[in-house]
């Protein structure tokens, strides 16, 4: 069942914030007749539960008329979100819409926001489509959310280690680096990346590193090479080699496509 198809939802803002450590120092709201999402790229922040539960990458916060953004991260992090805004009427956000629920994927998700973040700024595409295309997705993730029926906090220690990569992606990185961030043994950093994102922390380190550059590569108007410095490969060769395997398209194909 379509929840919007009896509200004129019209997409109004799309952008990123990233926070200082600590978290926002001045929340905003959703206004009224406004739906704000915020979805978390990175980091973690604390949500809105009686005994606030901490939330990592890929946690779809919903905030009706009135109720403030997220913005309490530990002492040592932060969060990196994507912002989607839109008007919807008197009736606003579905009723039997949760607070906050978790986007599975998280492959899928950078890939699917990086897609209408590029639709909505540098294509000219039409706000109406990319907004429709917006909230089409976010109901399926919301199903398949409530489909697995697995809800979970994110680890301190996971927290902690994911929160050192993003801060330190474009240095040399070690897995003793990351398990010493994380104050766990290599083992256990490997156990709790695998189960609880599916992946290796080296995985994730890449994956990290190619999505900036992908950015750059779209926005910015320096030399490939010097992306891949950037982001932590001397190499340039094997930067290209990593950036095709993770895009299924070379970086200068990648910019052509991408860029404004």
């Amino acid at each position: 069942m379509n929840h919007w198809r009896n509200l004129p939802a019209r997409l109004t803002g799309l952008g990123t914030y990233a926070s200082p450590l600590g978290g926002s120092r001045r929340p905003t709201s959703a206004s009224r007749d406004e739906v704000l999402f915020e979805i978390i790229q990175e980091g973690s922040v604390y949500g809105f539960e009686e005994t606030p539960v901490l939330h990592g990458e890929g946690a779809v916060f919903c905030h009706r008329a009135g109720q403030a953004s997220v913005s309490d991260s530990p002492s040592e992090s932060y969060y990196h979100c994507y912002v989607v805004r839109f008007k919807c009427g008197r009736d606003g956000l579905p009723a039997d819409w949760p607070r906050v629920f978790q986007w599975k994927d998280r492959k899928s998700l950078h890939a699917f926001m990086e897609e209408m973040l590029h639709a909505f700024h540098y294509a000219a595409l039409d706000h109406g489509v990319v907004g429709s295309l917006i909230l089409s997705r976010l109901e399926f993730e919301l199903e398949r959310s409530r489909s697995l029926a697995r809800t979970q906090s994110v680890p301190p220690q996971l927290s902690l280690a994911t929160d050192f990569i993003n801060r330190n992606y474009a240095k040399p990185l070690s897995l003793e680096d990351v398990a010493k961030a994380a104050d766990v043994s290599v083992s256990h950093l490997h156990m709790l990346f695998r189960t609880q994102l599916g992946e290796s922390p080296h995985q994730y380190l890449i994956q990290k590193r190619l999505r900036i550059a992908g950015h750059s590569l779209a926005t910015g108007n320096q030399s490939i090479k010097a992306v891949a410095a950037e982001v932590g490969y001397p190499n340039a060769e094997s930067f290209c080699r990593a950036f095709r395997k993770f895009f299924e398209r070379s970086a200068s194909e990648y910019r052509q496509a991408y860029s404004r």
